[in-house]
């Protein structure tokens, strides 16, 4: 029958705080061996418990909480979504505000030139006008489409969905 091997347990210390366990067969001598310092019973129990704790755990005895990220409130989380969604449908718009001041300077018979030069003729500034109220009008429609189903959802997954469905569609 093997002897039965006693373990010694101490913590290694460095400027007064522990930073490290170590299990010996070796009794140390702690009062020359100052770096070190004998477990108490109750830390020793602990660490054979618990032999993933941290050393300051061990010191403690007493297992810190883990770290667990808050969730976000549904109804926050929502409102987030819908002025992203917002900012997406603006976004969307490809007619830019200086091509839209020229369309319709041109279709008010002025120019925003002050040499009286024009960008567009008028058909062209038609085309121009037309498809700012079309892209407009997809993206308001976008908007009031999903801000609704954004807001009435009652997970931040089904947020997300509607929400990824909305982009699809811009």
């Amino acid at each position: 029958m093997a002897k039965k091997t006693t373990l010694y347990y101490y913590f290694r210390v460095r400027n007064g705080e522990p930073y490290d366990i170590k299990v010996t067969p070796i009794q140390i001598n702690t009062s020359i061996m100052t770096m070190f310092w004998e477990m108490k019973d109750w830390q020793r129990e602990f660490y054979l418990e618990n032999p993933t704790a941290a050393v300051r755990e061990v010191w403690n005895c007493q297992l810190n909480p883990t770290y667990v990220p808050s969730t976000p409130d549904v109804q926050e989380y929502a409102e987030l979504k819908v002025r992203e969604l917002k900012d997406a449908c603006n976004g969307s718009i490809s007619v830019t505000s200086l091509e839209y001041a020229m369309a319709n300077a041109c279709l008010a018979g002025t120019s925003i030139l002050y040499s009286g030069d024009k960008y567009y003729t008028t058909n062209e500034a038609k085309a121009v006008m037309k498809r700012f109220m079309d892209e407009s009008c997809h993206a308001m429609q976008v908007l009031n489409t999903y801000k609704t189903q954004i807001e009435s959802a009652q997970t931040i997954e089904a947020v997300d969905t509607v929400y990824q469905q909305a982009m699809e569609e811009l």
